[in-house]
């Protein structure tokens, strides 16, 4: 296997622009990039509107999160062609709580995603239907190139700097020795394990 992301974001470009062109979006494309989540436990990608420039011209981000790349991609690539379409056209369609409104449904709902309801995310929880999974058909999605993806079980805790301290009436916590005496009880602070 070739260890490149390189045919990965080639595919995804490929179905962005076989879509742009099926739902006749007027965006010029955005950057479609790879990068991980973070601590973001909950998102699958993201749109982020004029993120990129050249040559004093602004240009969208469409990203993938690099640990998702096996939990199908493509939805996620449809989904945020939806907020890319509508940040063009000038359509409000999330918050900053990212909560999806009714302008994010309609326009899902018309590029053949399934939408649903979640919670305080509004109409955020999407999935493919069945008139999608024939236009992706058609236009012959390569599933196979997704096998690549970011492991998440490698992120350890580094361990605390932070020392306890005690005097009679109180407990302080600081990241450097403390040589201090507490003004309440008028005694030293002393480590404690």
């Amino acid at each position: 296997m070739d260890n490149s992301i390189r045919p990965i974001i080639q595919e995804l470009e490929r179905v962005y622009d076989s879509l742009a062109k099926e739902f006749k979006l007027k965006a010029v494309r955005p950057l479609i990039t790879i990068q991980t989540k973070g601590r973001q436990k909950q998102v699958l990608g993201w749109h982020w509107e004029d993120k990129w420039k050249v040559n004093n011209k602004s240009i969208s981000e469409i990203n993938i999160c690099a640990e998702n790349l096996n939990k199908n991609p493509i939805e996620t690539l449809v989904h945020e062609m939806v907020h890319c379409s509508n940040s063009f056209d000038k359509i409000k369609d999330c918050n900053s709580q990212q909560y999806h409104n009714k302008y994010f449904k309609l326009k899902a709902e018309s590029y053949g995603l399934n939408v649903e309801k979640n919670g305080r995310y509004g109409w955020s929880s999407t999935s493919i239907s069945d008139k999608l999974t024939e236009i992706l058909n058609r236009i012959k999605v390569n599933y196979t190139i997704f096998k690549l993806y970011r492991k998440t079980d490698m992120t350890t805790t580094a361990p605390t700097k932070m020392k306890k301290f005690r005097c009679e009436c109180t407990t302080v916590r600081c990241a450097v020795d403390l040589n201090a005496k507490c003004l309440k009880c008028n005694k030293l602070f002393e480590e404690q394990e």
